[in-house]
């Protein structure tokens, strides 16, 4: 069980991208400068993210490569969420005793929580027993993922998409499960927010942007174009999660982050719809990364994106 844990993250959330080389090996050299130009503006780091970071994608051994050549190049600036979620519950399980492993070699000293979307390997039914039981596996928090449209692209129609608000209620009396990474619709929000309203510490991470952009939460938000523009959106979300601080009375401040959102907004549009592939391209583009290797695939290639992210590029003179 975890002892005297240390608090989540509010705040910006970067899911780092998973650079790859040409033989689909990682790009440790991307990775670093990816994670060097970014550690010290978000509020922390998610790894091996199932979109984002093509985690049920890779490798076990490429997860753990991973893993290991973040937290040594992070080196407890930050807290890092590692997305421990595998093909099985065995699967999950023993990645994450292989990353435990890792953090205690190392002697990691700073703050380290495991996230974990339960549906892909498992039902509703008895979730709750089974973060009772990993709870006594590890000394370290949980963070759920709710994500139906992921869901959707492994399963199909017929399971269950999202965590069942009452199944919530009963995984948070369980105060090692810390907070959620949630994606879903305004109706659902608001009633796993009723489902957790005893645990006042529990916290809530956006995981669309478009979604923050237009009704902005108070814990924090996942922000995959963070690889890119962290300061920006950490704009944006300092702005939204202070919502009644001083310097927003100003009309300047206000007219400053509405045009920072419309940017945003603009960018989310060009990725939305295969997140980890486009920005490798873009990011690739803009040489942050070496090569633009993806394994998660859009179904359908648009062909006049890149037209469209040039043109973008172009219009805020990014380079």
């Amino acid at each position: 069980m975890v002892d005297n844990p240390s608090p989540c993250p509010r705040g910006l959330l970067c899911p780092v991208l998973t650079p790859l080389r040409s033989d689909n090996t990682l790009d440790a050299a991307s990775l670093g400068h990816l994670l060097l130009r970014t550690r010290e503006i978000v509020d922390g780091f998610v790894l091996c993210d199932p979109v984002w970071g093509e985690g049920l994608r890779l490798p076990s051994a490429t997860r753990r490569e991973l893993v290991t050549v973040s937290l040594e190049i992070i080196n407890g600036t930050v807290p890092v969420l590692v997305t421990v979620t595998g093909s099985s519950l065995e699967d999950s399980r023993r990645f994450r005793q292989n990353v435990e492993s890792v953090v205690d070699r190392m002697s990691y000293t700073g703050d380290v929580f495991w996230v974990d979307y339960p549906l892909v390997y498992h039902g509703n039914r008895d979730l709750p027993e089974l973060f009772e039981q990993m709870a006594g596996e590890t000394r370290y928090s949980w963070i759920l993922g709710n994500h139906p449209d992921y869901m959707k692209s492994l399963k199909g129609p017929t399971r269950h998409r999202n965590i069942r608000t009452a199944v919530l209620k009963k995984i948070v009396t369980n105060t090692t499960v810390r907070g959620m990474i949630f994606i879903g619709s305004l109706r659902r929000s608001l009633h796993y927010q009723q489902a957790v309203r005893a645990r006042k510490d529990f916290i809530f991470y956006d995981g669309n942007e478009a979604e923050f952009l237009r009704n902005p939460g108070t814990g924090g938000l996942m922000a995959g174009g963070s690889n890119l523009m962290p300061e920006r959106w950490l704009e944006i979300v300092r702005s939204s999660l202070n919502r009644y601080d001083i310097e927003r009375q100003f009309q300047t401040h206000q007219q400053a982050i509405w045009e920072v959102g419309v940017m945003l907004a603009e960018f989310y549009a060009l990725y939305a719809d295969a997140p980890a592939y486009y920005m490798k391209k873009i990011l690739h583009r803009l040489g942050l990364i070496e090569g633009d290797t993806c394994l998660e695939m859009p179904e359908r290639v648009d062909p006049l994106r890149e037209q469209a992210i040039d043109q973008w590029l172009e219009k805020y003179d990014i380079a």
